[in-house]
């Protein structure tokens, strides 16, 4: 009896543990089984197709993409957006420099497609997959001339000692590794994270270090505009460059396979490449302060433009793609139709806001945002989401108010709640037809709204693309 009693506190604590131990580990195994049954979801050709957007990652340089006046372009960018027109679908937009955060993107089904210059290597990314060539290019070794144009290293065995400054997880790496090995010589590789091949030249320009690595075409680009960067002498020979997708989507990578060579056949590759790479100073220097990339500014308005949209709590970006749209940001652009100012808005409605022909930049601004508050706050009753309520809103400020009343009408009346954009965009449409516009919860009668349907969609186009470079502050 006396020996069962000393044992008998030992054999509780082993079960006590036991059981806690036996909970963590279900805990453990549990959490792993949750992971396990939340796999990465990859879009293919259908799905992308049905859900009408195209989810994009792209540098932002000035070949890549920029904004200039306004304007979002970009070697990348138009060939992009022409993608998306030939297949009907909205462009979504992720910018970034950082190589392996859009390799990422990617390979974890965050984005369909990297639209880089990305050179063509086996195994580069797990779960990622090279689309056919764009074009060949090769790697330089970017260094400042001295005074005379002189430059310190002439050949590549001058490079022992030296520190050489690259963007992280980029080819140049390899390339500069096969560069120690044949020629049996040390120098320094550093990779930046969150930095493109042209932030480090001007970063290296501007005397932080002495060299970094570039692509052919990036080259002929910087050469331009950068008269104190030598890019002659080339540590890696032509290879292949192109865009890349999910190994995974294997329909969608045969799809825009076809799609690229069809656009190359055309010529139309050739053209972009003369007009980026070839004649790049049109851009940078016909009005720098309007390009995003010297300036990081959207237009000479921002300031105007975000004072009064905070005012209203809508998001500055979207009301600068509205002002875009309407007039491009030309002040004194009148239509036709009499609509007029950087706003164009009609006279009878501007002087109901105080804006006249004789009023000034910041009062056309002020007036048009005021406008936009005044419909916002009437179709709240409306329409609750306020994102839904703003599409509603800028289709508003392109085809007037009473057509939209009409909309809720019919919406109301067929039990089409809750009502968004695209009940509201349903409704319009409705409206082309005898039966409905006759109804008589209808007031305004017949109207065909296939333009304010693309005015909308452009503009939240256009912002997607600035909400990619610009803050929202």
């Amino acid at each position: 009896m006396l020996y069962r009693m000393q044992f008998r506190p030992f054999i509780l604590s082993f079960i006590f543990f036991a059981l806690v131990g036996g909970l963590m580990l279900s805990d453990i195994l549990s959490a792993h089984d949750s992971a396990k049954k939340d796999p990465v979801k990859i879009h293919d050709y259908d799905s992308i197709i049905a859900s009408d957007t195209l989810h994009v990652v792209m540098g932002y340089n000035s070949v890549n993409y920029f904004v200039y006046k306004g304007t979002p372009m970009g070697y990348q960018y138009e060939m992009v957006q022409e993608l998306c027109k030939d297949m009907g679908l909205f462009l979504d937009l992720t910018v970034t420099n950082d190589v392996e955060e859009a390799f990422r993107c990617v390979a974890f089904g965050k984005c369909d497609l990297l639209a880089m210059d990305l050179t063509v290597s086996e195994n580069r990314f797990p779960d990622i997959t090279f689309t056919n060539s764009l074009y060949g290019s090769k790697s330089f070794l970017v260094q400042k001339k001295d005074s005379t144009g002189k430059i310190p290293v002439t050949n590549l065995r001058q490079l022992k000692g030296k520190t050489i400054v690259i963007p992280r997880k980029t080819i140049y790496l390899k390339q500069l590794q096969r560069i120690k090995d044949s020629l049996n010589i040390d120098f320094n590789i550093i990779e930046k994270k969150d930095l493109g091949t042209e932030d480090l030249a001007n970063m290296m320009a501007n005397g932080d270090f002495d060299f970094t690595v570039c692509d052919e075409h990036l080259a002929r680009t910087l050469s331009a505009y950068r008269s104190e960067l030598d890019f002659s002498l080339v540590i890696a020979e032509k290879r292949p460059l192109a865009w890349a997708v999910n190994s995974r989507s294997v329909e969608w990578e045969n799809v825009v396979n076809q799609w690229l060579d069809n656009y190359s056949k055309k010529g139309k590759l050739h053209f972009l490449q003369s007009k980026y790479f070839d004649h790049p100073v049109f851009y940078i220097y016909q009005s720098p302060d309007d390009h995003s990339l010297t300036h990081g500014k959207l237009s000479k308005y921002d300031r105007i433009i975000q004072k009064y949209s905070r005012a209203i709590d809508w998001d500055w970006r979207l009301v600068a793609s509205v002002i875009y749209q309407e007039s491009r940001f030309t002040e004194n652009f009148q239509s036709p139709s009499g609509a007029f100012g950087i706003m164009q808005m009609m006279p009878a409605t501007a002087a109901k806001f105080g804006v006249h022909y004789s009023s000034n930049v910041e009062e056309q601004i002020k007036g048009g945002i005021e406008l936009i508050h005044y419909m916002d706050t009437a179709f709240a009753p409306f329409i609750a989401d306020k994102n839904e309520r703003q599409q509603v809103v800028i289709g508003a400020y392109n085809l007037g108010m009473p057509h939209f009343y009409d909309a809720f009408e019919l919406a109301k009346k067929h039990n089409m709640t809750p009502i968004t954009y695209q009940v509201v965009l349903e409704c319009l449409k409705l409206k082309r037809k005898p039966k409905y516009y006759n109804d008589p919860v209808v007031k305004y009668g017949y109207i065909n709204p296939w333009y304010m349907e693309r005015f909308v969609h452009e503009i939240y186009a256009r912002y997607n693309a600035y909400c990619a470079v610009f803050p929202e502050k």
